[in-house]
């Protein structure tokens, strides 16, 4: 079993004996006290299922907002303490969840067609702080060196890959090296490329775009080069054929 694999066991097996088998221990949600936001009347069915489901949203447990001592044994939790900065700033998100599903539903109350609902998971898709890769990237970049990206991006994938939590499609690392490249640092834009290409090796898109960046540092044998092997793999496509003959 790889070490991927073998983590993500471990994180399922941790949610499901500090969530998933409370129903063994209902009780703790049987009399909830100090509901400032959820209604005093919730049941423990569902108030239950909401706990989880801001857990599972935000990939965080129990004791990043409430005060106990172990995080398996909820029993040892006072869930109604308010010491927990991040308890108070959950609230104040879960206000701000709820007004956005008010507007969205007063928007789109006469389409007809079934109303989006905005959760915890469309914005952190399972990660407390909500970023896109590339922020995190791009960051790494100007504070530690391409080297230091590309390591980051490894890591992450290794983790992540697979789950909702980060974009690991094709386009993300090509908008990377676009950005770079306009920018003039086609050290990085040429870096991001080249990853791209070891996760995708059969995308045309991608020696199209460092066949433009070689072009741009007057590198024309590379940028041939790398629109010959776009063509192979494209052999249809008449915007290749063109950008291929303006090098000559």
């Amino acid at each position: 079993m790889s070490a991927r694999k073998k983590n993500i066991l471990s994180a399922v097996v941790a949610s499901m004996v500090v969530i998933g088998s409370l129903p063994a221990r209902a009780s703790i949600f049987d009399d909830p006290s100090n509901l400032r936001i959820l209604a005093e009347d919730i049941s423990a069915a569902e108030l239950r299922t909401t706990m989880r489901s801001f857990a599972e949203g935000t990939g965080s447990r129990c004791s990043a907002c409430h005060v106990g001592k172990i995080e398996a044994d909820l029993s040892s939790y006072d869930f109604a303490l308010d010491e927990k900065e991040k308890k108070l700033k959950a609230r104040e998100m879960i206000k701000l969840v709820r007004n956005i599903n008010e507007q969205i539903a007063t928007a789109f109350a006469d389409t007809g067609q079934p109303l989006v609902e905005v959760t915890c998971a469309t914005c952190h898709r399972g990660q407390e702080k909500p970023e896109m890769i590339e922020d995190i990237l791009q960051r790494s970049v100007e504070s530690d060196g391409l080297d230091a990206a590309i390591a980051q991006y490894r890591d992450l994938r290794e983790r992540y890959h697979g789950s909702y939590t980060f974009d690991f499609s094709e386009r993300v690392l090509m908008r990377l090296a676009e950005f770079y490249g306009v920018n003039g640092d086609y050290d990085a834009a040429l870096g991001f490329i080249d990853l791209n290409l070891e996760f995708f090796p059969r995308s045309s898109r991608t020696y199209v775009l460092r066949a433009q960046v070689l072009a741009e540092t007057d590198d024309i044998a590379g940028a041939r080069r790398d629109y010959e092997r776009a063509l192979e793999l494209e052999p249809e496509s008449a915007w290749i054929k063109q950008q291929l003959a303006e090098l000559d």
